[in-house]
């Protein structure tokens, strides 16, 4: 067995859902079919994904000649990356009986709202500031970066971070997620990822970083203070996850049968 050096910060989240299913994936590597919810939802990832790196070109290609056309643009860009990340998972989608078009009018209100809101706040700042092309490109914050990998041999951690909102003075995580939102906060999940990728990009961007968000696509953002409650228990999940990934004994079942209701693994984990 391969020593594990880092860990990924999602196996973090992973091992507080369930310390037996993450040791039949990552140890015995166990593998089922993504839940349909799982698929929808990383579709939903890689549109965003595609249209925060696609997004330069629209703006650098504004001008007065053009402006009225900004909504038109945005509406655009989101509906070619959203039938392209549905045919990719075309194959996934065929498994659980879903057609692409009855999935793409299910996820186009979500887009549509969200390309709507971006060429609105492009349109109030070239009305502001009178810019337009490159100057306005340079001018716009915040500047976002998309699944930026961090990795630290201090902290024995590693991950993909969904999104990075660059500010002038400040860099803030963003972690995506298309489950339901708690009633207050985030789900605790959730905040040890968050948690973990303002720690590694500490680190990486040598600037404090003591906020990240959690942004529930279809309830908003959640905001996240770091703290050293936080971090001590970061350290003490990174520590139990490593020697739960070393070791050579099954983890027990979690006390909780609605987890294994819905459990993908459930069958493989139950005739072990």
């Amino acid at each position: 067995m391969n020593k594990i050096n880092k860990i990924s910060v999602s196996l973090l989240s992973a091992y507080l859902f369930c310390p037996r299913k993450l040791y039949l994936e990552q140890v015995l590597g166990l593998k089922a079919i993504p839940p349909a919810v799982t698929v929808k939802g990383t579709i939903k990832h890689n549109v965003l994904d595609l249209v925060n790196k696609q997004e330069k070109g629209v703006i650098t290609n504004i001008s007065k000649e053009n402006i009225k056309e900004v909504n038109e643009k945005y509406l655009s860009l989101y509906s070619k990356n959203l039938i392209n990340s549905i045919i990719i998972k075309k194959s996934l989608l065929e498994k659980h009986n879903i057609q692409q078009i009855v999935l793409y009018n299910e996820l186009w209100s979500f887009f549509k709202e969200d390309a709507e809101m971006r060429a609105n706040y492009v349109n109030d700042f070239v009305s502001k500031f009178n810019i337009y092309g490159n100057e306005l490109w340079e001018s716009l914050t915040p500047k976002i970066l998309t699944e930026i990998y961090i990795e630290s041999d201090e902290l024995e951690l590693k991950g993909r971070i969904d999104r990075i909102e660059k500010y002038s003075d400040k860099y803030i995580p963003v972690e995506i997620k298309t489950g339901r939102a708690p009633r207050d906060g985030v789900w605790e999940g959730h905040l040890i990822q968050i948690g973990a990728y303002m720690m590694l990009m500490e680190e990486h961007f040598g600037v404090p970083v003591n906020e990240g968000k959690v942004h529930y696509l279809d309830s908003g953002e959640r905001i996240v203070k770091m703290n050293p409650f936080l971090r001590e228990e970061i350290i003490r999940l990174k520590d139990e996850v490593k020697l739960l990934l070393n070791s050579k004994d099954l983890p027990d079942f979690v006390d909780n049968k609605n987890k294994c209701k819905t459990c993908p693994l459930k069958e493989e984990c139950y005739g072990l």
